[in-house]
């Protein structure tokens, strides 16, 4: 069995007064603290005002020497120029009324994409610096928001996470890809195929979905459009799907829980029905509002037949 190294982040963009979306520091410090006591050797980037506080998180688990904390004084020094494309594509009301949900970061907010984006960033970045080899996972700081993603126990955590993955690059998906999709209307509805919590590849992979990553990101501003590190991560499948592995899952801790996390206790729930006619709908009111009425009047029929269908197959 491959044991696996573990890159994360955390960065502070204000996300405790985002109306709706309210996350404070303390929040995701006691997220992390939730599955700190994984025994693997974790990598963490962050400011100079949340050192100690995890490192002490670390070490109270007798984890110290199996963590490496790097600090980063400005986190648009990874990537000054992406940093401000992303900016200058996002900055106006043309971009954000593009998006079905205006009020979601995604749409608006810049430090949140850019955020996002750094993953592979503070990958390679470990790499380079020998910090991080062989087999590694992209872990959200905030995996499983203490528990409220259905790993109830924090003490499950206390566990040496090993398993042989294929020498691919490891995604899991919130419902099955579409690949005949346009990525402009993924970015307009706002759909999400690809869970941005865990991701895994062999090292020698890292770099080039990293270069896949900066590249699509690259291409939608030039089209005057941003999104989050999820859609990014479905353009570089789009763009070469032989290097990838993916995993349909039902839930967002599936790609720990089956694969050599299978003690995990998790919380009871019923998979969430992907309600994809919805789509058809979507699609219908971007064609009236292009004013092409016979064919936003097909797609609606569409969509009410196909949740007509998806209702009855209830009972």
């Amino acid at each position: 069995m491959s044991e696996i190294t573990i890159v994360t982040a955390y960065f502070d963009i204000g996300r405790d007064k985002w109306k709706g979306f309210e996350r404070g520091n303390n929040k995701y410090i006691n997220y992390f603290k939730f599955w700190a006591k994984i025994n693997n050797k974790v990598i963490i980037y962050t400011s100079p005002e949340f050192e100690d506080e995890i490192k002490d998180i670390r070490k109270n688990f007798g984890l110290e020497n199996r963590t490496k904390i790097i600090i980063i004084n400005d986190f648009r020094d990874f990537d000054k120029d992406l940093y401000y494309r992303m900016k200058d594509a996002m900055n106006n009301d043309t971009a954000l009324l593009f998006h079905k949900e205006t009020h979601r970061p995604e749409a608006w907010s810049w430090d949140y994409n850019y955020i996002m984006m750094l993953k592979t960033y503070c990958i390679m970045d470990a790499i380079k610096k020998n910090y991080a080899k062989g087999l590694i996972a992209w872990m959200d700081f905030g995996y499983n928001h203490g528990g409220k993603d259905g790993l109830i126990n924090t003490n499950d955590f206390d566990f040496l996470w090993e398993y042989d993955f294929s020498p691919k690059i490891h995604l899991f998906t919130e419902q099955p890809i579409d690949n005949g999709r346009p990525i402009f209307d993924v970015v307009r509805s706002m759909d999400v195929y690809i869970r941005g919590n865990l991701m895994i590849a062999p090292d020698f992979l890292w770099e080039e979905f990293h270069t896949l990553s900066v590249d699509s990101m690259i291409s939608l501003t030039r089209c005057g459009l941003c999104d989050d590190d999820q859609t990014i991560s479905l353009m570089a499948y789009y763009e070469k799907p032989n290097l990838f592995e993916i995993h349909d899952v039902n839930y967002w801790y599936s790609g720990l829980k089956n694969f050599g996390g299978e003690h995990f206790l998790v919380k009871k729930e019923t998979p969430i029905r992907i309600k994809k006619y919805r789509r058809h709908k979507d699609k219908a009111r971007f064609l009236l509002a292009d004013g092409k009425i016979k064919k936003a009047f097909k797609e609606y029929i569409i969509y009410m037949k196909k949740r007509l269908l998806s209702k009855l197959t209830l009972f």
